[in-house]
């Protein structure tokens, strides 16, 4: 009985929408991710491979989990990104912003989102994206 109960409260868990990550593989193929799952990686030759090879680890994953008494974290909320971000910066950053963005010919606005766009691609930040979980 007790085996039924876990496999309900996963198959429960596993319905809620966790943030599910899909990435193509440089070699070839592709990795999918639970993002809240610390660790929960699953690969495959194609993106639906991929996925269903989630679902299967993803169900272990908690299995393992829920067996250490390890709390699982809820799902993440979505970010709410308006665009707008009041940033303090030292006013000589400021004024070397504001000198650099005149001699590009551009408003401050233009030239922080590009630099700001440039540095988090630098960082590697990966073109993710979520898919809902698989029925």
């Amino acid at each position: 009985m007790a085996a039924k109960r876990r496999k309900r409260k996963i198959r429960a868990i596993l319905a809620r929408p966790y943030v599910r990550r899909l990435l193509p593989d440089e070699q070839g193929g592709y990795t999918a991710y639970i993002h809240e799952f610390s660790g929960c990686v699953a690969e495959g030759e194609t993106a639906d491979e991929a996925l269903s090879n989630l679902d299967k680890a993803a169900a272990a994953w908690l299995a393992a989990s829920l067996g250490l008494g390890q709390p699982i974290a809820e799902p993440m909320q979505p970010f709410d990104s308006s665009g707008r971000i009041a940033l303090r910066i030292p006013r000589s950053l400021h004024s070397d912003i504001s000198e650099l963005a005149q001699m590009q010919g551009c408003s401050v606005n233009q030239l922080l989102t590009v630099a700001i766009s440039e540095y988090v691609g630098k960082l590697g930040l990966p073109q993710l994206e979520a898919y809902p979980a698989r029925k």
